[in-house]
């Protein structure tokens, strides 16, 4: 077929399009024959581009928002636009004519015609419309921003009709979603604030950003004060708030935050309870005023100031005085493993004193060499606490010779063979030369002084031949015949008579020196427990009672590894007899401390005096021994500690070792030297040590519970005057941080590496003193009370001494050991060694008849020292109790274990 006209003018692949009146034909070459067929076949036409979109209005610059319509002539066809700059395709915004397309500000839309089933997509379309809306004005502020001295309500206004506004006061730019401002509620302002503002109107573009700054200095309420003033204070108080300022509210806190409005309220009617030091920060906040300054008041709560005085082993600060410390009121947490808890209201024995002896070596250095202008100070020293006087009140006097003598005498030498019974020769002359000179001077500058006196040996005639040949003062024992037993007594009746016509009272004797230890090496004598016992029953207490004696009797004084020794002797002596007797002395060069307990527990009318013990070049480090040994005579019922010689010279003479050729102590070490050139005297490390305890307390102290820590040991006292004293030491080799409890109050300290303190306060202890948690390591030396064991110093890595020579039956107690809520303590384990038979060890509550608690096995260690941790289960442990370990076992030979510390778990 030719040529056709088709709907869109198109003829046969000719289009037609109309100018004017030019007719333009397009001619297309038609395929005739030849092209493929013998006939003319038919070729279907491509789809030809729908119609491009137009825009009604037509784009343009524009005064006002606009309505955009959009159209395309081909039939059918879809209209798909966008306005953000792509392209648009069937999958862009569909037009339609019922909503045309609102353009409020400049947009660009772009559009195809599409979706004609005979037409292919159309080229797109683009209409760009400048819309250039008016400004809305500008908000405007009232009052006007500036700076005020009040609160200010401030409005927002604006000249645009129908325009809103919009504000915000963080300093951030405005738009549509910030706080829309309603002209009922005016905006407030308290303090200095800048307002930002935008007004919005329908036709408008949005105002310019108004910005209004009011600054609002508004007077600064009252700075609240404390009543009571901010200070340092001995108990607690209740502090009350105040301010001047009308309608204030005062807001604090005593957590160190800075107060607010959220904080506390402050209400007169209650006031601020401050019971442990407390800093109270507080504002007062009012109407119309500017919160005020933060008020911050600090209430320092220290319960009595505490004096220390420090020793350190290297010497570097020996009884130096530290900076005072003080209790802090408030303490009522459970005492834990490194606590001391010192508790005065566990009274255990009354304190005699402190010293040495005054051996013939001391009187003649002191009186012959020292020269006579220093020796007033060199005595005032030694027995008084003035200055560095470290007031020695508990002296022995030896009734002639010892060791440390000049010669070997008594006040009744005889030739060999020549006896004197009725002691018509007595005479003290010896001493009144330059020992009663002594002591005298010492006992008027320390009149509360004890004085012991007992004999190394009585005259020499008085021994039994048949016990030494010839007969002399060195070794042998005592003729026990009536006559020599009769005048052996009478011996002490003239010493003590003819020292008081001197015009030096006698407090104590004891029958004999060390009477275990039989030496010829110098004075000495043997005196078995049961011939001391018929001397005091038959001769000696007799022969007081007759001659109106006042002065009291020792038993023993020797070891404490013999404790039988004074048990049988104070056992066989009835009671009226026992009314003479003070009990038992003691040495310290064997045994343990622990021996003392078992004489005050068998006999707790009578007392325990530690007498003799020497320090001595043989001690590698007599600073640690001393603090240690001190300390556990006192823990265990000492009434005194009692070095041996006073004064030595350079060689540690004179004695007999070296002015007689005989032997005893040549190596023992003194309190103070004397040159024996020159008289210079100097003070020696055992000065020190006993200076810490002899200087603070005081004839009539009492000694009052306190408790040892792994690394420290404890003793303390109240003197008569209420003042409290507190010897602590730190064994170890690192430096000791311990808090020490009393009563509700505590302090902390840190002892250097093998050092010591005395620790010295005044003032009534607050009741309440809190619980050990059971939890704590808790020492086995820090019962309150025990039974049937000594204890010992100890070679395990912690802790200073162990419960030893346990037996079965034994036991301690410990007081106020609080154990938690229920459930929470499953396990408790047990520092133990042995090198017997091994045993157990029963925990009890409030009584050893309860039901227990938990039972270790103590096993065998293969050694008294050699130390292993056991466990068992607990059950039933709650709450605060006192704790009762009971010991048993131990087999045939009665020998359990050691016991070092427990701890539950």
């Amino acid at each position: 077929m030719g040529p056709y006209l088709g709907r869109d003018g198109n003829w046969g692949g000719v289009k037609m399009r109309m100018r004017g009146s030019s007719l333009a034909l397009g001619f297309v070459v038609l395929c005739m024959a030849g092209c493929g067929g013998s006939g003319g076949g038919n070729t279907t036409p491509p789809a030809q581009p729908a119609a491009t979109p137009t825009f009604s209005p037509a784009a343009g610059t524009y005064t006002a928002a606009q309505s955009v319509s959009l159209a395309t002539t081909t039939a059918g066809a879809s209209i798909y636009y966008t306005i953000d700059g792509s392209t648009p395709t069937t999958g862009s915004t569909l037009f339609s004519a019922a909503t045309p397309i609102q353009v409020a500000t400049t947009t660009t839309i772009k559009a195809i015609a599409a979706d004609s089933p005979t037409y292919t997509n159309s080229s797109v379309a683009s209409a760009t419309y400048t819309i250039n809306l008016p400004v809305a004005a500008t908000p405007t502020f009232l009052p006007l921003p500036g700076t005020f001295t009040s609160a200010q309500s401030v409005s927002l206004s604006d000249t645009t009709t129908g325009a809103s506004i919009y504000y915000t006061t963080d300093g951030s730019t405005p738009t549509s979603s910030s706080t829309l401002f309603n002209p009922a509620n005016p905006i407030a302002v308290s303090s200095t604030t800048t307002i930002n503002a935008i007004a919005i109107a329908t036709g408008y573009a949005n105002s310019a950003e108004a910005t209004g700054t009011y600054t609002i200095n508004l007077p600064v309420a009252a700075t609240p004060t404390f009543s009571p003033a901010p200070g340092i204070y001995t108990a607690a108080q209740s502090v009350s708030l105040s301010d001047t300022t009308t309608g204030a509210a005062i807001y604090y806190t005593t957590n160190g935050s800075m107060p607010t409005a959220s904080s506390t309220l402050f209400n007169p009617a209650t006031p601020i309870a401050v019971s442990a030091t407390t800093t109270i920060n507080a504002i007062a906040i009012a109407a119309g005023y500017t919160n005020s300054a933060e008020a911050t008041g600090t209430f320092t709560l220290n319960g009595p100031a505490v004096s220390v005085v420090l020793s350190t082993n290297d010497e570097s600060k020996l009884m130096e005085t530290q900076p005072a410390i003080n209790f802090a009121l408030g303490s009522t947490a459970d005492a834990g493993t490194n606590t001391v808890v010192v508790d005065p209201t566990q009274t255990y024995q009354t304190i005699e004193g402190f010293g040495a002896a005054f051996t013939d070596s001391t009187a003649d250095l002191l009186i012959n060499v020292e020269p006579p202008a220093s020796l007033p100070g060199t005595l005032s020293d030694l027995f008084t606490t003035n200055g560095d006087g470290i007031g020695l009140s508990f002296m022995r006097i030896p009734m002639g010779a010892t060791d440390i003598s000049l010669s070997v005498y008594s006040y009744d030498d005889q030739t060999v063979g020549t006896t004197d019974l009725p002691l018509a020769d007595f005479s003290i002359a010896h001493d009144q030369a330059y020992i009663l000179p002594l002591i005298k001077q010492a006992k008027a500058l320390n009149p509360q002084m004890k004085l012991m006196a007992n004999p190394w040996s009585p005259p020499g005639w008085m021994k039994d031949p048949a016990s030494m040949s010839p007969v002399s003062m060195l070794g042998g024992t005592l003729l026990m015949t009536p006559a020599n037993e009769t005048a052996f007594a009478n011996y002490f009746v003239k010493f003590i008579q003819a020292y008081q016509a001197a015009g030096v009272p006698i407090d104590y004797i004891s029958l004999q020196n060390e009477p275990l230890n039989i030496t010829t090496a110098y004075p000495s004598m043997g005196m078995s427990d049961t011939v001391q016992l018929a001397l005091l029953q038959g001769y000696v207490l007799p022969a007081f009672t007759t001659n109106n004696i006042t002065a009291k009797v020792f038993a023993y004084d020797h070891n404490w590894d013999t404790p039988s020794y004074p048990q049988t002797v104070l056992g066989g002596l009835n009671a009226q007899q026992l009314k003479q007797m003070a009990g038992t002395a003691w040495h310290g060069y064997g045994g343990a401390p622990g021996a003392q307990q078992l004489l005050q527990n068998q006999f707790p009318d009578l007392g325990n005096w530690e007498t003799e013990h020497s320090g001595g070049t043989w001690q590698a480090d007599q600073f640690t021994v001393d603090f240690l040994e001190i300390t556990q005579v006192l823990r265990n019922s000492g009434k005194s500690f009692v070095k041996w010689s006073l004064a030595l010279n350079e060689k540690l003479g004179p004695n007999l070792t070296q002015n007689a050729g005989l032997g005893g102590c040549n190596d023992c070490t003194p309190i103070i030297t004397v040159n024996s050139a020159t008289g210079a005297v100097t003070k020696d490390i055992e000065y020190y040590t006993l200076g810490h305890y002899s200087k603070y307390v005081l004839p009539g102290a009492v000694r009052v519970y306190s408790s040892n820590t792994p690394n420290i040991a404890s003793v303390a006292f109240q003197n008569t005057d209420g003042s409290m004293v507190l010897i602590a030491s730190n064994t170890t080799s690192t430096s000791q941080a311990f808090q020490v409890q009393w009563g509700t109050e505590s302090f902390s300290y840190t002892l250097p590496a093998t050092s010591a303190a005395t620790f010295t306060w005044t003032g009534a202890v607050t009741p309440g003193t809190p619980p050990v948690a059971a939890t704590a390591q808790i020492q086995g030396s820090s019962f309150i009370n025990e039974s049937g064991l000594e204890t010992e110093t100890t070679g395990d890595s912690t802790g200073e001494y162990d419960l030893g020579y346990l037996t079965a039956g034994s036991y301690t107690v410990y007081e106020d050991v609080d154990f938690g809520a229920s459930g929470s303590i499953s396990q408790v384990n047990v520092r133990s060694a042995s090198g017997g038979n091994g045993g157990t060890a029963t925990f009890y509550l409030d009584s050893m008849t309860s039901t227990p608690i938990a039972t270790v096995n103590l096993p065998v260690t293969g050694g008294w020292q050699t130390w292993t941790t056991v466990n068992a289960s607990v059950t039933g442990a709650s709450g605060a109790h006192t704790l009762y370990v009971v010991f048993g076992g131990g087999g045939a030979t009665d020998s359990i274990a050691n016991v070092n510390w427990f701890q539950f778990q």
